[in-house]
């Protein structure tokens, strides 16, 4: 089998302005499906470092995500109410509301993103539709995320800036090839 190629740098770069912009529209669409459904949302963005975020890489990384999801979803009986996903220069998203209790809700995201071998190249947030608000890791005693390139914890790596967007993207390729080659 070939090597699959995996490029990060084939996207339109973009400014912190439109990715700003881009998170205020995520909250707005997250809004307006909670009034509309009045049910829990799952959000899925993709952690994708630097100002390139609609890269083929990216897109392989969104599709695996989407089928992740729905495989469980449909494993657990969970119905998906409405589904929406966004392929935006600021990268891609996916809205969906499905019809589970929030706390199992968010277990079950956790799950997914600790046990898939892709999971930590994904950013799962589940908002609840009462408090309009993402339901915290935290509250489940998960120990904060850690970093794609060492073993300390993703928040302190990020603020320092520890690694290189070369390492970080040497780590993220090797990640989606190991999935690759363990797939097949």
């Amino acid at each position: 089998m070939n090597k699959m190629l995996i490029k990060f740098d084939d996207g339109t770069p973009i400014s912190l302005e439109q990715m700003l912009l881009a998170k205020e529209k995520r909250v707005e669409n997250q809004l307006l499906a909670i009034s509309l459904y009045k049910k829990p949302l799952v959000s899925l963005t993709l952690v994708i470092p630097g100002s390139i975020k609609n890269s083929s890489g990216a897109n392989y990384i969104f599709q695996e995500a989407i089928t992740a999801l729905h495989q469980f979803f449909i494993k657990n009986d969970i119905p998906v109410i409405k589904k929406q996903h966004y392929h935006e220069l600021t990268g891609y998203e996916a809205i969906l509301v499905v019809d589970c209790a929030i706390e199992k809700l968010k277990q079950y995201c956790i799950d997914i993103e600790s046990q898939h071998p892709l999971g930590r190249l994904w950013d799962i947030d589940v908002i609840d539709p009462i408090t309009q608000q993402s339901v915290p890791r935290s509250q489940f005693e998960y120990a904060p995320r850690q970093c794609l390139v060492c073993e300390d914890m993703a928040k302190i790596c990020g603020r320092s800036k520890r690694h290189s967007l070369d390492e970080i993207f040497v780590a993220i390729k090797e990640k989606v090839e190991s999935f690759e080659k363990n797939k097949s």
